[in-house]
């Protein structure tokens, strides 16, 4: 009983003390008043208190009845500064209740007659995203702002347009969309310059319209490149942010810092981050220390710094912990976890940079983006540790996460598409319309006018089209002829061009075959010389190791002995083992630059497929006893033969089966090596059967040849990148890389025909050789 009557005391102090703080704000406002306008400073003492103070709906009453009629001004820019303190107050203490009370102003100021409603109705429509954006509407306020960019389109409302798209450029930055929040900002600026310029006289709401806005927005924008990874178009956007007449915010500083880090230009870096710093303390910005700190630890990590890096992130946790903050800021996101894990990357503590990482997803949870960052390098410390499933299941969340993302991508931008197809719709209705409502007038003021004019010119007008129509058929016959000629034209200049292209790739081959071949000559002496010499020296270690036994020496010397020649001739072998492969990178730059000498003649393109499948299966076969893989041909039997050089195409098919079956194999590899971890995985894995499947077919004017398998496929960001010279995606030692590239140059610049590729990951890829006939 005792412990309910202190709390009903506490509570009834509580109400006391609050009630007493709003009755000296409402004292203040009312002292504010004087004959000739409003004491500013005190009004301004009166106004920062309603932000910092507890408020319940009697209070909000109150003050609302307090500040109205403050002056005689029609738009009574005082009353609206306590509302909008109001509404600030809500978003900090109670995110619903902030919610119904700025849509219930925005509604009301919709419908007022005062001049610039408009002006304070922009600044209470933006500051709306703040509840939004902080609570577990975010959802809700999409469809919000969506509904209201369908008002104000209609009503051709460009200072709401200009604020919604800045609104929803923020909510599709929180969900990951940041190619939708670049076109938002984009689509806000361009609404801005028409927004009303009442910006003298009306204090803090300018900041929803005109300059200040336009200026604050490229900066927004700018900060929205460099997360897109665009550093040079955002520092762009930003130095136009620095126009502004006022001080540039810390946001302005702390991301050209940033872009200035990944752009790798380090020299202004510090004096950015510390104005950032100094600007956050003066204007007590304290939530954005956090990410200026943060961003002070990325710049020491790229220095080499890292002691100091990581006590510059345990600061940064103590201010996050201090301001109890979110991930998300005005500035930026928030995520030293992240940084903790590089540093201890760096130092080889893989464990730990495993638990940051953990630690920081939890941390992110709601960040999409960085979620999916911080998978990707995850799922690499998984491996590096050695944990296969950690990193399996790291990577299933990773997609999910992949493909939550694009459907919301799809999703918002629908919503958009909508939105600006029922305006153009309505457009186009009202301008049609209007195009018949003018051309209705037209007939009926020269109706009788225009009978009279046909009437005279009737005959002249079927004189004229009779002489008309024998010049135009005249004039086809030669159009006719023309064409004909143009086609001729166009077709030896297109077989002319051909022709030179293929005599320049030749006479390029030949210059670079005799500069690669003095090359090649002078590394293989000395190549021939390591290769050599290493495996005699395997033999005399050999040798020498036998002749050791031989001695009576003491034991443990002996062992010694054996240790050391052991060593030297582990040492001789992975001299040897790298000196064959340099030789083999060496005779692949050879085969790759040199230029054909064999000469074109007719060749069966079927029995050249057929023999070069079988080469290669039984040739990987003896290297490989393990190796197995299914295959099979489908050959069109009316092919031509085709006027080819043989050697040369048949070294292109030949490396297309080679690498289609090491696909296969490598698959096989892998689902064996799963299945063993799981015995529930065994009997589906069982069911894969490698399978490489050759086809040619007779498509018009040329000849298709596919090599077609069913292995792992090419993951799509590296499909533009297969045929360059030295790209491989196999192990070191297993490739040189110039297979695809030596194959694609063949085919396009040796005999003039088309080489590409369709791949999907998890199916398999064909690859599709095209050659004129």
């Amino acid at each position: 009983m005792r412990y309910l009557f202190i709390f009903l005391l506490f509570c009834s102090l509580q109400s006391f003390a609050q009630q007493n703080a709003v009755d000296s704000i409402i004292r203040i406002i009312e002292k504010s008043k004087t004959k000739t306008g409003v004491d500013t400073i005190l009004f301004e003492t009166a106004y920062n208190a309603i932000r910092k103070t507890a408020l319940n709906d009697v209070a909000i009453n109150n003050l609302e009845k307090a500040s109205t009629g403050l002056t005689t001004d029609p738009d009574d820019y005082f009353g609206y500064s306590v509302k909008d303190a109001i509404f600030y107050n809500l978003a900090q203490t109670d995110k619903y209740k902030a919610i119904d009370y700025g849509k219930h102003w925005v509604e009301l100021l919709e419908k007022s007659k005062r001049p610039n409603a408009l002006i304070v109705r922009s600044d209470f429509f933006r500051q709306l995203r703040i509840p939004y954006r902080t609570s577990d509407k975010l959802y809700e306020g999409f469809g919000y702002f969506n509904e209201k960019l369908k008002t104000y389109k209609s009503n051709n409302d460009s200072a709401g347009l200009s604020v919604c798209y800045t609104v929803l450029s923020g909510f599709n930055r929180i969900i990951g969309l940041v190619d939708q929040s670049i076109y938002d900002l984009k689509k806000s600026l361009t609404y801005i310059d028409t927004v009303p310029q009442h910006e003298k006289n009306y204090g803090e709401f300018k900041k929803s319209n005109g300059y200040y806005l336009w200026a604050n927005n490229n900066g927004l924008l700018g900060a929205q490149l460099i997360l897109n990874g665009e550093y040079e178009s955002g520092i762009k956007y930003l130095n136009i942010y620095r126009k502004n007449p006022e001080q540039p915010a810390d946001y302005f500083f702390v991301n050209l810092a940033l872009a200035k880090i990944m752009l790798n230009q380090l020299d202004s870096v510090p004096s950015y981050l510390d104005s950032a710093e100094t600007i956050a303390v003066n204007t007590k910005l304290f939530r954005d220390i956090p990410f200026i700190l943060q961003t002070k630890a990325f710049y020491k990590i790229k220095t080499g710094a890292l002691q100091e890096a990581e006590m510059l992130l345990q600061k940064c946790h103590a201010s996050i912990d201090s301001s109890k903050l979110n991930a998300f800021t005005t500035v930026g996101t928030v995520f030293p976890d992240y940084y903790l894990a590089l540093i201890r990357i760096q130092q080889n503590r893989w464990s730990e940079a495993r638990d940051f990482l953990k630690k920081d997803i939890i941390y992110l949870r709601k960040n999409r983006l960085e979620v999916l960052r911080d998978d990707k390098l995850l799922a690499e410390v998984y491996k590096k540790i050695g944990d296969i499933k950690g990193a399996y299941e790291t990577n299933e969340h990773f997609i999910a996460l992949q493909d939550s993302l694009l459907a919301d991508q799809n999703r918002y931008r629908n919503i958009s598409f909508e939105t600006e197809q029922q305006i153009n719709e309505k457009e186009l209705s009202i301008n049609k319309l209007q195009s018949e409502s003018k051309v209705s007038t037209l007939i009926r003021n020269f109706t009788f006018g225009i009978v009279a004019l046909l009437s005279i010119l009737a005959g002249f007008i079927y004189y004229r089209f009779k002489t008309k129509q024998k010049d135009n058929l005249i004039l086809q016959e030669q159009k006719v002829e023309i064409q004909s000629q143009r086609t001729e034209l166009q077709k030896s200049l297109t077989e002319l061009k051909s022709t030179q292209n293929q005599l320049i790739q030749k006479e390029k081959l030949a210059s670079l075959g005799e500069l690669t071949a003095g090359i090649a000559h002078e590394i293989q002496n000395p190549l021939n010389f390591v290769n050599n010499f290493s495996e005699l020296s395997i033999g005399l270690a050999k040798e020498l190791k036998e002749e050791v036994e031989k001695f009576d020496i003491p034991a443990k010397d002996k062992e010694y002995v054996g240790e050391i020649v052991s060593d030297l001739n582990s040492n001789q072998e992975k001299i040897n083992h790298h000196g064959k492969r340099a030789s083999s990178i060496v005779k692949g730059m050879l085969e790759h630059s040199r230029t054909s000498t064999g000469e074109r003649e007719p060749t069966d393109i079927n029995k050249l497929a057929d023999e070069y499948l079988r080469l290669s299966y039984h040739g990987l076969r003896a290297k490989d006893k393990n190796f197995n893989s299914d295959y099979k041909t489908d050959f069109d039997e009316s092919l031509p033969k085709l006027n080819v050089v043989p050697q040369d195409i048949g070294r292109v098919i030949l490396n297309l089966i080679n690498n289609a079956f090491y696909a296969v194999n490598e698959r096989a590899k892998q689902q064996l090596s799963r299945a063993e971890l799981s015995e529930s995985l065994k009997l589906s894995e069982s069911l894969y059967a490698p399978l490489v499947t050759v086809s040619t077919k007779h498509i018009g004017d040329k000849i298709e040849i596919s090599i077609k398998d069913n292995g792992n496929g090419i993951p799509e960001k590296i499909k533009d990148k297969i045929f360059q010279p030295f790209f491989t995606t196999k192990p070191t030692g297993e490739g040189t890389g110039l297979g695809l590239s030596l194959s694609y140059d063949i085919v396009t610049k040796g005999h003039g025909g088309e080489l590409k590729v369709e791949s999907e990951e998890g199916k398999g890829s064909e690859f599709i050789i095209k050659l004129k006939i």
